[in-house]
């Protein structure tokens, strides 16, 4: 049975963050459950890009301060860190706000610019080993805190996805590449969660982001925040907040059919408030772009990715920065007489573009065929 908490918290006053964090934590027995006095602990925030924290990109800076405030008062070394999509950590954590916690805790911002390799869990079966930044093999734990977002590629980004940021620098950018296929990449992404295997996660379920998530979406409030120890039953909740069946994340079908526990609902307790009080039907989340079944032939999903995946699409508010050409793995996009263009034929469809633009001027569209099937 996995056990995870559910507490409410209706803003980000440093307070009610404190009281909700807390409350969390004791309902999972207490923070020492997971970690102890003298270790060294990696809190791993979703700091995906240089954006300001009323925008609600990142994980929240009064939910960092909240859980190192806990770590540091039974006596553990908390270090935080995040491997940013683009732009060096010190940068991005100084917008989002989360530099200066660190500077007014005393508590040490990673540099997370050395790679090492590690190897890959027993129960791994993509990859041999993983690109991770250094400091994931100087600590004794890891605790997670992601967001809870909308994804393109894996519609829900929470807990699992959370964890690519373990991955080095330019190397995610390498494995959207490598691992075309939407369903492989997840494979590769479950088995990350399975090598780092935080020992906590506790979500900010504060204000979500639905639609163009994860940076230019629209904030929901949802009004909790969430703890668990195992990390797909985290996820296996966050899709029930917003609407959704573990079925219809893909990355969870992925896990279940691995037979990973605590995904099923019957595999979960829930401590605290209860889950009805904070579901939203109406949440808009995009639409599956992973075919769940991996004996499908390649040159198969390779016309489903063509024809039938959403594709991304230039809107007239570009501001022709460039940064998609920079987050693209396929180098597939280009700027041509002063205007930005995709080539369609060989876009991989990992959103990369979408997911950076600080501007919201990528759309994923959907094809008349993708919206019949």
């Amino acid at each position: 049975m996995a056990y995870l908490s559910i507490a409410r918290c209706g803003s980000y006053e440093r307070r009610e963050v404190e009281q909700a964090v807390n409350k969390c934590l004791r309902e999972l027995g207490g923070l020492e459950r997971f970690i102890s006095a003298g270790q060294r602990v990696l809190v791993k925030p979703n700091l995906l890009a240089a954006d300001p924290p009323e925008k609600g990109t990142d994980t929240h800076p009064e939910v960092v301060r909240a859980v190192l405030k806990e770590i540091l008062a039974i006596g553990a070394q908390p270090i935080v860190g995040d491997s940013p999509g683009l732009g060096s950590l010190s940068r991005v954590a100084e917008k989002a706000g989360i530099a200066c916690i660190c500077r007014e805790l005393k508590v040490p911002l990673g540099t997370f610019n050395q790679e090492v390799q590690v190897r890959t869990a027993p129960e791994g079966k993509i990859l041999k080993s993983f690109p991770l930044v250094k400091e994931m093999t100087e600590v004794d734990a890891v605790i997670n805190l992601p967001r809870v977002k909308t994804h393109g590629l894996t519609r829900l980004t929470g807990a699992v996805k959370n964890l690519f940021g373990c991955v080095a620098g330019l190397h995610k950018g390498e494995l959207h590449f490598r691992l075309q296929r939407a369903d492989v990449f997840q494979e590769m992404l479950i088995d990350l969660a399975l090598t780092v295997k935080p020992v906590l996660t506790i979500v900010d379920g504060v204000m979500a982001m639905e639609g163009a998530g994860p940076r230019n979406g629209r904030q929901r409030f949802m009004g909790l925040i969430l703890a668990g120890e195992n990390l797909f039953s985290v996820d296996a909740v966050i899709a029930r907040l917003v609407g959704l069946k573990p079925s219809e994340v893909p990355l969870l079908a992925l896990a279940a059919k691995r037979g990973i526990n605590g995904i099923k609902e019957s595999e979960i307790e829930l401590k605290g408030e209860k889950i009805e009080e904070f579901m939203i039907r109406d949440f808009e989340v995009p639409p599956s772009s992973a075919k769940i079944d991996l004996h499908v032939p390649d040159w198969v999903i390779r016309l489903f990715r063509r024809y039938l995946s959403p594709y991304p699409v230039i809107r007239e508010n570009c501001q022709q920065c460039l940064v998609c050409l920079e987050a693209c793995p396929a180098k597939v996009i280009a700027c041509s007489q002063g205007k930005i263009e995709i080539d369609d034929r060989h876009c991989i469809r990992c959103y990369c573009c979408q997911e950076f633009c600080p501007h919201n001027a990528i759309e994923l569209k959907t094809s008349f065929w993708g919206r019949f099937l």
